[in-house]
């Protein structure tokens, strides 16, 4: 059925003849280069990278799709016949080419908005998930329970699995329920119209503020998620945040709280006696303990609580639930176990790219000190609480990257012991080996853009120099 109604629906889009300018050529830029290419619209590709800097296949697959390009800088050859621009995340609406195509009357939106409206034709519920922290664990926690009950409920957005790479397999034929999507604030700052079923929103800390010039703007975006939505939806709120639980919304609201028992709400989901606990219609469910689950820390029991809320909004059973909750293991460089290596243990959270995400993951260790790997590309955020923490959870600091000066400075001020600084990060995995003072944890609490492509190539690196390390000495034991 799905099929059928695609195929209705791209030839009314072919009928109008709308030309569409994709902003960027990243995952999110091609895969709606390929999807729209197949549809039947008129692309023009624009992308700041100069041409030489764009991989000969994707040059390659433009060439085939024949799709006109321009490199190098945005023109204003890229509005001269667009209708809609699909912009990819990381371009900020205060670029001046995105201006002019405002002025214009040109429409821009995000790869997410424009899968939405083809997902809504479908009648395709989407499950939407956005938070400054745990959006991609959440979001993959989600698809994971609806899985295990027998749905096929992919995840995608920003996840690493664009969205429109979804999509397309569902109109090839392939049957998918839902689509679980992790959504940025970037994405949703290029939304209008977009309702999903089940929107979640887990938290609220400045992060991003110079790309949405300010906290306010910030929180506009997150909100967004909820401005369409009907009474026929959910929005899954964190009661324990003051921000998101004064969301304004039309659709019925699910909280959630590891605080509190939620005493005056007639359904949510929380924690008694240590005890993941859900209740609507009447009925509470005590789906599992907390130390039960697989995935470390407060923080990840804030995404057990929303996910479990979204499956039991989507009829799964609780018991199902509750198998799944704890059968899912920590995504890759969230909080990832490596190896241990003469007695240490290293772990991967190079996803922590804000002080907030580093705070949560070495509160995930309790009263263990751990060996800090941390810094990068500076963000610039206010160090205080990191600092804090940092002092109370760690044995060593050993900092990288641009940020290692301001963080030194930091948090030298604030009483923090044993600082190192090193170049590299397989000088920071050499010096924790000789270090011997508990756990190493490389959780940056900065971008990756100084010295890596991104957060993923980081942690990789991270990964694979523990490996060779431990083979060495391995081999050296022999």
């Amino acid at each position: 059925m799905f099929a059928l109604k695609s195929c209705y629906y791209w030839a009314v889009e072919k009928s109008q003849n709308r030309n569409i300018t994709v902003f960027g050529l990243g995952r999110s830029g091609l895969a709606s280069v390929r999807y729209l290419k197949r549809l039947g619209f008129d692309i023009f590709v624009s992308d700041s990278a100069p041409k030489e800097k764009v991989s000969d296949a994707v040059q390659a697959e433009l060439k085939k799709l024949s799709v006109e390009c321009e490199f190098g800088g945005h023109t204003d050859q890229s509005l001269a016949k667009a209708q809609t621009c699909i912009v990819s995340p990381g371009m900020a609406p205060n670029l001046p080419i995105i201006e002019k195509a405002r002025e214009r009357g040109i429409e821009v939106i995000s790869d997410i908005e424009f899968a939405a409206r083809r997902a809504e034709m479908a009648k395709m519920p989407i499950v939407a998930v956005t938070g400054t922290n745990g959006k991609s664990t959440t979001t993959a926690l989600i698809s994971h329970i609806l899985q295990e009950a027998g749905f096929n409920a992919p995840y995608c957005g920003n996840i690493g699995v664009p969205i429109l790479e979804v999509l397309t397999q569902a109109e090839e034929g392939k049957k998918v329920d839902f689509l679980v999507a992790e959504v940025s604030s970037y994405q949703l700052e290029y939304c209008t119209d977009f309702a999903p079923k089940i929107g979640v929103w887990l938290n609220l800390t400045p992060d991003h503020l110079d790309w949405h010039q300010g906290l306010e703007p910030y929180i506009k975006a997150k909100q967004k998620l909820f401005y369409k939505q009907g009474m026929s939806s959910f929005a899954v709120l964190n009661f324990d945040d003051p921000i998101v639980i004064g969301t304004t919304t039309m659709a019925e609201i699910f909280p959630f709280s590891q605080k509190t028992e939620l005493e005056g709400c007639i359904q949510g989901a929380y924690v008694s006696d240590q005890f993941i606990c859900l209740r609507k219609n009447m009925q509470v469910h005590a789906l599992c303990r907390v130390d039960q689950l697989k995935i470390k820390g407060a923080h990840n029991v804030e995404n057990a609580l929303a996910a479990a809320s979204c499956a039991l909004l989507l009829g799964v059973d609780a018991k199902v639930i509750a198998k799944a909750l704890q059968s899912f293991t920590a995504l890759e460089h969230r909080l990832e176990f490596i190896d241990t290596i003469d007695g240490i243990e290293f772990y991967n959270d190079s996803k922590a790219t804000n002080t907030e995400s580093t705070i949560k993951a070495l509160e995930a260790f309790g009263n263990q000190k751990v060996i800090l790997i941390a810094g990068g590309k500076d963000k610039g955020t206010a160090l205080g609480d990191l600092a804090t923490r940092v002092r109370q959870s760690t044995s060593a600091v050993i900092l990288i990257g641009e940020a290692a000066e301001r963080f030194n400075q930091n948090f030298s001020s604030m009483g923090v012991q044993n600082i190192h600084r090193v170049a590299t990060l397989d000088a920071a995995v050499k010096l924790a080996l000789d270090l011997k003072s508990g756990p190493v944890l490389l959780s940056p609490a900065c971008a990756s853009f100084d010295m890596f492509r991104d957060y993923e190539e980081r942690g990789h690196v991270f990964k694979n120099i523990v490996r060779a390390k431990q083979k060495e000495l391995a081999s050296q034991a022999k």
